[in-house]
């Protein structure tokens, strides 16, 4: 109950949840200058953060903390006997083009599918990690990401399934038990790209020693044009993966320390 409120209250803190209640209440206000100026707030917030402009400066600063994985980066720390680790990113229940079946999102098989990419360069195991997060239906995301890098050619003895984290911090504390255990100390954590500091930081917490691996990336690399200025849904999904991010950022700090 408790993950799922923080939940609930991390959806209406974030856009368009915010921005929904802001013009609400403005139209409540709408006869005082203070109501009207809410509801303006909320239009231009809303286009802001539906340009790629805006939603590039936001994520900037998270993608380009850790520059992708390279060759040389594993040859530096091959003799450390070092483990891919895959961080799942949530599941879209019942999917009808998998027989009904759970399966991963978005987020989650692109992070996955790169997990195996590295694993077929390197030869190195993978450990998935993640749970049924508020939902005892469905599976859990260390069983999904186990699936699918089978079937990308991961043989099912190199992969190693975590399933019940909830959060990043679990994720790095679960897994602290299990590689500690084998004598592992050194990781390629694969997340995000945007997800990446918090996650860095997080696994650093519980000793390891990171190589990031990032994915997935969102900002823009090439020249804006008139598109870039007008508003797009999937731009203000992105920008509010980045308002949560630093969120989380913010609340691990307090939290975790």
């Amino acid at each position: 109950m408790t993950l799922l409120i923080s939940k609930a209250v991390s959806q209406l803190l974030l856009p368009p949840g915010l921005l929904i209640v802001l013009a609400v209440v403005g139209l409540m206000g709408w006869k005082r200058r203070w109501g009207r100026g809410l509801i303006a707030f909320s239009m231009l917030a809303l286009w802001l953060l539906s340009i790629e402009p805006v939603r590039d400066v936001l994520l900037s600063p998270l993608e380009n903390r850790y520059p992708a994985f390279q060759t040389q980066s594993f040859e530096a720390i091959k003799s450390k006997s070092p483990v891919i680790v895959l961080l799942g990113s949530g599941i879209e229940e019942k999917a009808p083009e998998y027989g009904g079946h759970d399966a991963l999102s978005r987020n989650g098989l692109m992070r996955t599918v790169y997990a195996a990419d590295l694993a077929h360069r390197t030869g190195l195991d993978i450990y998935a990690t993640g749970g049924a997060v508020l939902s005892e239906t469905t599976e859990p995301e260390g069983i999904l990401m186990q699936r699918m890098l089978v079937r990308l050619g991961i043989a099912e003895s190199s992969i190693h399934v975590e399933t019940k984290a909830n959060n990043t911090w679990e994720n790095a504390a679960n897994l602290r038990h299990l590689l500690k255990s084998v004598g592992i100390q050194t990781i390629v954590l694969v997340t995000t790209a945007w997800h990446m500091p918090r996650s860095v930081r997080v696994f650093e917490q519980q000793g390891f020693d990171v190589v990031a691996a990032p994915c997935d990336y969102v900002v823009k690399r090439s020249a804006y044009d008139i598109r870039s200025w007008l508003p797009h849904w999937d731009v203000m999904a992105d920008s509010a993966d980045g308002l949560h991010e630093y969120m989380g950022m913010l609340w691990y700090w307090f939290r975790y320390g």
